[in-house]
């Protein structure tokens, strides 16, 4: 089976989740760009703000949060979808 076409930005500093979700991506049909903490992801995005449908983020991350990058990100393309994942097991809550 087959997905999109789209491109995906996929971010998160554990290297295997990144294989991992890069391999499942590519192989539904995404083209996908990685990076391995929000700062890194955060410059992939500025020099090319439009190229991206979606971006798929780790929430706990050193430097820059994966909410940290959402807002920063959104503050340049306020159209874009964000998926910010935790592998903490607990919620995250915002008041």
């Amino acid at each position: 089976m087959r997905g999109g076409s789209e491109s995906i930005l996929l971010v998160d500093d554990e290297a295997d989740l990144v294989y991992a979700g890069r391999k499942m991506l590519e192989r539904l049909g995404y083209q996908v760009v990685t990076a391995s903490d929000g700062l890194e992801a955060f410059q992939r995005f500025l020099a090319e703000p439009n190229r991206f449908d979606l971006v798929i983020t780790d929430q706990t991350m050193p430097d820059m949060t994966g909410e940290m990058l959402a807002r920063e990100m959104l503050n340049v393309r306020s159209d874009l979808p964000i998926i910010l994942c935790s592998g903490t097991g607990r919620p995250q809550i915002e008041s």
